[in-house]
């Protein structure tokens, strides 16, 4: 990228964060809630002293491979789609590629330099050799190897402090590799056009928003998509320093280090598994009260969120009704309160003091069981975002209420007595 079309690049990042996105909660049995977050959010602090504690401490669960870029894939289901795949940059598309298939061509002489570049940087972080396992899939360094490089120059000095978290280890580079992968492909698997992330993606997602919050969040997908391009373009060790660290200064080193904390924390894990440790983590009370206020959603049950969608305006999660916040429900429960219902019940006397269905005008009953007994429907459907609130109470017989169910009043429902 020349050096002119920075700004450029940077005010697109800033009106991404800045652009009014809503939330939508789809638990299945409504309507989805559209949640708006609250503006505002900063990312969870989490200081290097307690970020290298808490990496330590993981580390002696995690379990690295000898081959982490397949291991990440396999985590994040991308093996089903083949374990290899390019980029095009026209479409923005990720494109699978037969099982077992190489990409073909012959390294170019500055592909050779790059490789021996990463090589001597290597060698400085205290490793000889392929210290980030960029290598095993090829002589010299591929769009995914350039990709995962790019992220470890973009960590700076989080990437030390893994580094420094890990000395204990038999090889701490071989945990840093692990961690690289793992962030790394998940990053090129939500960055896709409109993506869509289940499982242990969709868990990562919904937590990695709660700790960074959304603006800042949307902010590293479009900024991780110029770091996609200027990776695959750039000849040089020095041209992917650079757009490592454009990409570093956008993502700021508590997003770092929350990412990197997930990511070793999803190492080898399954979804329920990386869910059940995310109220353990550092920062996870500011964590909890950001995803009420950034997605509606209580952080504790982070693991019944199923799919995350996220496309140019929105952020869309499927999840169990259990994990939406009060916050995002303005309707409350589903249930009128006992005041409502014998106020509702009072209005619709007339002046012998006899209660009427408001639907057929048939005397009501407070005696349980019967046709006429007394029941309290949502005019407007609770499936269908109606409020529990007196305004949306109709006294109903049990005749009406069973008839009309949840379908929509006069369009989909006609009372008897309009009939």
């Amino acid at each position: 990228m020349k050096l002119c079309c920075i700004p450029v690049l940077m005010v697109l990042l800033a009106g991404c964060g800045t652009a009014s996105r809503a939330v939508h909660l789809d638990t299945g049995h409504s309507n989805a809630i559209v949640f708006t977050p609250r503006s505002g959010a900063e990312s969870v602090t989490l200081d290097d002293d307690e970020f290298e504690r808490t990496m330590a401490k993981l580390a002696r669960d995690a379990r690295s491979s000898s081959r982490p870029q397949e291991a990440a894939r396999r985590l994040f289901e991308m093996s089903a789609r083949s374990g290899a795949y390019t980029y095009e940059f026209s479409s923005r598309r990720i494109i699978p590629l037969a099982p077992n298939s190489q990409m073909q061509g012959a390294s170019t002489e500055a592909e050779v330099e790059l490789t021996r570049a990463y090589l001597r940087w290597c060698e400085r972080t205290g490793k000889s050799g392929d210290c980030l396992r960029l290598l095993t899939e090829g002589h010299t360094l591929d769009g995914d190897g350039r990709f995962a490089l790019s992220m470890a120059l973009a960590k700076g000095a989080v990437l030390n402090e893994m580094l420094e978290a890990f000395k204990d280890l038999t090889d701490p580079h071989a945990m840093v590799a692990a961690v690289l992968w793992t962030w790394t492909t998940y990053m090129v698997l939500i960055t896709v056009p409109e993506p869509l992330s289940k499982g242990i993606a969709a868990v990562m997602t919904a937590t990695l928003i709660s700790y960074v919050g959304i603006d800042t969040f949307w902010n590293l997908i479009v900024g991780f998509r110029h770091l996609m391009e200027e990776a695959e373009r750039a000849t040089t060790f020095s041209a992917l320093r650079e757009a490592g660290e454009r990409y570093g200064k956008i993502m700021g080193s508590n997003a770092a280090r929350a990412f990197a904390m997930l990511a070793i924390t999803a190492i080898g894990n399954t979804a329920p598994g990386l869910a059940k440790q995310v109220p353990k983590l550092p920062g996870a009370m500011h964590a909890a009260a950001q995803a009420e206020t950034q997605m509606g959603l209580r952080l504790g049950a982070v693991g019944e969120v199923e799919t995350v969608t996220l496309s140019a305006e929105r952020l869309s999660l499927s999840l169990a009704p259990g994990a939406v916040a009060m916050a995002a429900d303005a309707r409350g429960s589903r249930r009128f309160s006992q005041a409502a219902r014998n106020a509702a019940y009072e209005k619709s006397q007339d002046a012998t003091g006899q209660a009427h269905c408001e639907y057929c005008d048939e005397e009501l009953t407070r005696e349980p069981g019967k046709p006429q007994s007394y029941e309290a429907d949502h005019r407007k459907p609770y499936s269908k975002g109606g409020p529990s609130s007196e305004e949306n109470l109709a006294p109903s017989c049990r005749s009406c209420n069973r008839e009309k169910g949840a379908q929509e009043l006069d369009t989909d429902w006609v009372p008897p007595k309009n009939r």
